[in-house]
């Protein structure tokens, strides 16, 4: 259907699409809504435990309420509150600088380390912006050229006492509560910090040896100058693998675990143990391509007591920095993509706007505050972290779609709602609810091995919101898949049908 409710050409075969896609699939509902109609329910909405509510938007009454106040996970359904949040703290047009200052250069020669000044940056790479449908990269060593271009202008030649890369703006964290030991593996799981490079992380392809004892072949992005070490060994398929992971050896990083040799490629893109110390690297080697001579010393400053960055730095030169886009620009990516270390690094700089000092105490306190002085979040809800991974979480559909609601009553709140991920067309509903026209359906997505979650808006053929719609479902058997197909019907039945 267009957007002005009329059939496109050809659409005659497409309504039977609709049937068999978009509202067949919902039938397995009906028992359940006629059992419940508009109050809550006190038993399982099919498999798992749902909560769901769905809210028209200019009538501002529940349209299907089951279990709506029930806590449970949210995955990353949580970023809803914590971006509107962010947004709230630093408005849509702040920026994050990173900065690179020297006490004195004489002559071409700094004197002291370089001092690379991080300053709760998250996107200290090579990421295009605007975000148009899928997340687009260039050369990851991109913005260090950039930076040690800047440092060449400005007259240096040489750092003989090499970098200090300072990540004191914030409290450093590596192990939020409720992260597995798997999730810190990976870059979902990266450690927050107020100066990190490519997201924290690196991309690794790590090819089998033909024989086991026989050491693989990874390809390893980025790598700057070699300081990542491969030791992934080759076993047999009857001998025990171990995972892949980057863990600091030393003054360098090793790339460890253990692969089958039947097992095929391994490929996965895994966390930064020290990010502040691996931007220093890359940072040095930028400068040393520019022909910039750099001392050996490379040394890390992570915040650990929630102390202020040093204030020392007043009188030092700034030879070089580089600025986040927009803010809003970078609560997109976090929202369309997920990034959840984007919005832990954001949340921290939030705090310290509000005049806390970027711990996860203080950061969490300042969040909590602002939801219940918005009457967003229940009294028995309660966030963790921010971005979702946390299994100490607890939402419930009620929280989400008041906090979707509130968003009308905010000045940013039309570029938090664009910042949501677009059925059929970007983000993480790419390839969901295409039975609907793109555009439909906005909203944030949620993913957990032991939970999913949806929530947002639903729109009419004017493309206005209609309804605002949280579905979270927890403890289900099966596959994701069937999961996600059940919470998509339910909202295409509605958008197509409206509510029961």
């Amino acid at each position: 259907m267009r957007s002005d409710g009329r059939l496109w050409k050809g659409d005659g075969g497409r309504l039977w699409r609709y049937f068999f896609v978009g509202i067949l699939p919902f039938f397995w509902l009906m028992p359940a809504i006629a059992a419940t109609g508009q109050k809550d329910a006190n038993t399982q909405f099919g498999d798992g435990q749902w909560s769901i509510l769905i809210q028209d938007v200019q009538k501002g009454r529940p349209t299907l309420s089951v279990q709506a106040d029930h806590g449970q996970l949210p995955a990353s359904t949580a970023k809803l509150l914590t971006t509107a949040y962010i947004l709230h703290e630093l408005g849509p047009e702040s920026h994050q600088k990173t900065r690179i200052l020297a006490r004195t250069i004489d002559d071409g020669v700094v004197r002291g380390p370089l001092i690379f000044l991080g300053g709760g940056d998250p996107d200290l790479s090579s990421r295009r912006f605007p975000f148009v449908r899928r997340t687009v990269r260039d050369d990851p060593m991109y913005p260090m050229r950039m930076l040690a271009a800047q440092v060449w202008a400005a007259g240096v030649r040489q750092i003989p006492e090499g970098i200090l890369a300072d990540a004191t703006y914030f409290p450093a964290d590596s192990a939020l509560p409720g992260w597995t030991e798997q999730d810190q593996r990976y870059w979902y799981g990266a450690p927050i910090h107020a100066l990190m490079f490519n997201d924290a992380m690196i991309a690794v392809r790590i090819r089998p040896g033909r024989a086991p004892g026989v050491r693989t072949n990874a390809e390893i992005m980025p790598n700057p100058g070699g300081f990542i070490r491969n030791t992934v060994i080759t076993v047999s398929a009857e001998d025990p693998i171990r995972p892949v992971r980057l863990e600091k050896s030393g003054s360098g990083y090793l790339l460890t675990g253990a692969i089958s040799a039947k097992g095929g490629i391994f490929a996965a893109m895994l966390a930064q143990p020290d990010p502040a110390y691996f931007a220093a690297v890359a940072l040095r080697q930028a400068l040393e391509e520019k022909g910039i001579l750099v001392g050996n010393p490379i040394q890390a400053l992570n915040n650990k007591r929630g102390a202020k960055q040093s204030r020392g730095y007043a009188h030092y030169a700034l030879l070089a920095k580089h600025e986040s886009p927009p803010l809003v620009e970078e609560i997109t990516v976090a929202n369309k993509v997920s990034e959840n270390t984007h919005v832990e690094v954001l949340l921290r700089d939030a705090d310290l706007a509000r005049g806390g000092d970027g711990s996860r105490a203080s950061t969490m306190q300042g969040l909590h505050r602002w939801l219940s002085v918005n009457g967003i979040l229940d009294t028995q809800s309660r966030l963790v972290d921010g971005c979702g991974l946390s299994r100490e979480d607890r939402l419930s559909a009620a929280d989400l779609v008041r906090m979707l609601l509130h968003s009308y009553q905010e000045p940013w709140g039309g570029s938090w709602r664009d910042s949501l991920p677009v059925n059929a067309e970007d983000g993480t509903l790419r390839h969901r609810l295409s039975a609907l026209p793109a555009g439909t359906v906005q909203a944030k997505t949620g993913t957990l091995r032991d939970a999913l979650s949806l929530a947002g808006f639903i729109r009419d053929n004017l493309g206005h919101p209609q309804y605002a719609f949280a579905i979270l479902v927890e403890h289900f058997r099966g596959s994701e898949e069937r999961i996600r197909r059940r919470m998509d019907a339910l909202v295409q039945r509605v958008a197509l049908s409206g509510p029961m």
